[in-house]
């Protein structure tokens, strides 16, 4: 039983890791899109 216990924390916290990990690489894209923005580089700019 203690194992299972063991197994389920370290499960936990893999899910934990790579829920860090994915939430750091969206928080730089959105870092880096909201950057284009703010500096007029928008590709898809309409111009009127």
């Amino acid at each position: 039983m203690p194992m299972l216990g063991r197994l389920l924390a370290r499960i936990l916290e893999g899910m934990f890791i790579v829920g860090s990990i994915g939430s750091s690489v969206v928080f730089m894209l959105s870092g880096i899109e909201d950057l284009k923005t703010l500096l007029g580089m928008e590709e898809d700019e309409i111009h009127s």
